[in-house]
């Protein structure tokens, strides 16, 4: 998870004139290895298994999250955590797995679910009132208790796991004995008195011996030897009563091999008579784990794999030996080495931190979340993109190939070229220079006015109307239009400024184009070479140019002031005007 939160940040800037201040709202986030304001910690990561959770908050047993970083003994590591503070379900409040013999009884399960406990006692002794299975101990379990005092509630002398009350241990686990009632081992009658002078005096029928079997005798050899079928007691001899047998071959019924007449079933002679060993079925209670036959278990077989191994050693991950169906097995209870707690090799993908060796283990298979399938932080430059932290990872620090190094996606303004996809990026919001916003470079045409380079300097723009039409305002060259540059403007009317007539493109004063762009005319100042044989700008027509712009000549019907007397325009030389325009009458007295 990821908390969000808004910093206010205050800046005052204070000048002679006045005081401005300036506030600006930044995001903080939970992850940004920062500690800002409502975060107790900020680790720069988002793994919510170490000493800060992924929600900025300092770790502790009991939060709900699971420490995945530390080794079993380091001060704060956790096995489980539940988030609750109720130690009687399978994490302890000091964030251990709960387990048979720590001391704690479950109350989280039903009778039968596995793991249910009735006690728990947090030993292993099997002799007291709570077995080492969290069971509470009981009469006929066939484990005896020990730690109770004769007489006490609970006690018991023996345990053989029956309600046969014809053995050497009746069912309310007190041992068979001579005037309890109970014909039991060794015993031809038993009449629950201790009368000598009754049919049964210590338990011996009065006529056994006699070598007549009658009444209250189960027979009678009428010898005194008591390894036979047939005991001086009258009983008839078998397995528990405390008498050897030595009259029958081993592989006759009711051969016995040892009888050493007590309710223990769990020493050294069992309950059938047979020496103890190791698949009896009989778990050994009379022997310390270094003497030889000493028993863990004993479940009637001799199978590997079932939980008793062949040598009645419990098979259990954690006994530090590598028993059937077990990959591994180091006797510890450290979950974060090479073994793990479940007696598995451990592996990248197990959900379990392996100390030196993985930064992480998610156990899932997505790549584009905070731990990598190799069990590696996920971080910029490792070619997998993290959902919601990167735009783009494509595992290499270049950052002109569309996903920078900082693992953002490209984009234009971003003062980086972008090979193949960018012509410039300038990183800056102006418009006006040689790179423009859509990292385009800046061309004449393109519609914006360059403004970053001065008049003369190449690609300078006085103008950029982003069109092909060199008959407007602005050339196709981005100059302005002006008069003599040898385009006709068309997008004026006459008398707006600027409007030209003509524009051929020189400086000539003598051509049908004038050098302010008018159409040569008479009177307008400019001999038009070949049109005109004068241009004198004004509207006397009697000087030496006439108002046709051509020059004045006698005969051409305009007297020539101060150059000719008349002019006709005739060739009648016998009229009042000459043909060289002067009068006839000058000329006679000038004659004379």
């Amino acid at each position: 998870m990821r908390n969000y939160f808004l910093i206010w940040t205050v800046v005052l800037t204070v000048s002679s004139c006045s005081e401005q201040v300036v506030v600006r709202e930044t995001q903080a986030s939970c992850g940004n290895g920062v500690i800002d304001s409502n975060e107790q910690c900020d680790d720069g990561n988002e793994l919510p298994g170490d000493a800060c959770s992924d929600g900025c908050k300092a770790a502790f047993c009991g939060d709900g999250i699971l420490r995945a970083d530390l080794q079993p003994g380091t001060d704060g590591f956790e096995s489980c955590d539940d988030g609750n503070d109720f130690d009687n379900d399978g994490c302890l409040n000091g964030c251990v797995i709960a387990a048979c013999g720590d001391g704690v009884t479950r109350a989280d399960l039903g009778e039968g679910s596995p793991g249910f406990e009735a006690c728990d006692d947090g030993n292993d002794n099997e002799a007291d009132g709570c077995l080492s299975a969290c069971l509470v101990a009981h009469c006929g379990d066939g484990v005896l208790r020990q730690d109770l005092s004769d007489g006490e509630v609970g006690f018991e002398a023996c345990d053989d796991g029956n309600e046969d009350d014809s053995d050497s241990c009746l069912s309310s686990c007190l041992e068979a004995r001579c005037g309890d009632g109970m014909v039991g081992p060794g015993e031809g009658c038993d009449d629950g008195n201790d009368d000598p002078t009754d049919d049964c005096a210590n338990c011996r029928p009065a006529s056994c011996g006699d070598g007549n079997l009658q009444v209250g005798e189960a027979c009678d050899d009428g010898n005194d030897v008591d390894t036979d079928d047939c005991l001086s007691s009258c009983a008839t001899a078998r397995c528990g009563d405390g008498v050897l047998r030595t009259d029958l071959p081993a592989e006759a019924t009711g051969f016995e091999v040892c009888d050493d007449g007590n309710a223990v079933q769990s020493d050294a002679c069992t309950a059938a008579c047979t020496e103890a060993r190791c698949g009896d079925g009989v778990l050994r209670t009379d022997l310390a784990p270094e003497q030889p036959g000493f028993e863990e278990c004993d479940d009637g077989n001799i199978d590997a794999g079932d939980g008793c191994s062949s040598d009645c050693e419990a098979e259990r991950c954690g006994n530090g030996r590598l028993d059937e169906n077990e990959a591994c097995d180091d006797g510890n209870r450290m979950d974060t080495d090479a073994c793990t707690n479940g007696c598995f090799s451990a592996r990248c993908g197990d959900g379990i931190l392996h100390i030196g060796l993985e930064e992480c283990d998610d156990a899932n298979a997505e790549q584009d979340d905070a731990c990598l399938n190799d069990c590696s932080v996920a971080g910029c430059g490792d070619a997998q993109v993290w959902a919601g932290r990167e735009d783009c990872d494509d595992g290499n620090d270049i950052d002109t190939d569309g996903c920078l190094a900082d693992c953002t996606t490209h984009r234009c303004g971003d003062a980086i070229v972008a090979a193949g996809i960018e012509a410039c990026d300038d990183g800056n919001g102006d418009d006006n220079d040689a790179c423009r916003n859509d990292c385009v470079l800046a061309r004449c045409g393109d519609g914006v006015l360059r403004i970053d380079i001065a008049e003369g300097v190449a690609g300078y723009e006085a103008c950029d109307d982003a069109n092909v039409d060199n008959l407007d305002l602005c050339l196709n060259s981005c100059v302005l239009a002006s008069c003599s540059d040898g385009f006709l403007r068309g997008d004026l009317q006459a008398g707006q400024v600027g409007f030209e007539s003509c524009d051929d493109g020189d400086q000539q004063q003598t051509d049908a184009c004038l050098n302010d762009c008018s159409n040569a005319s008479c009177g307008d100042g400019h001999i038009h070479a070949g049109v005109e044989d004068c241009d004198d700008a004004n509207a006397v027509d009697s000087d030496a140019c006439r108002n046709n712009c051509s020059a004045a000549r006698c005969g051409d019907g305009v007297v020539h002031l101060g150059v000719e007397s008349c002019d006709d325009g005739n060739v009648d030389d016998a009229d009042d005007c000459s043909n060289d325009c002067s009068r006839s009458s000058e000329q006679y007295f000038i004659s004379a």
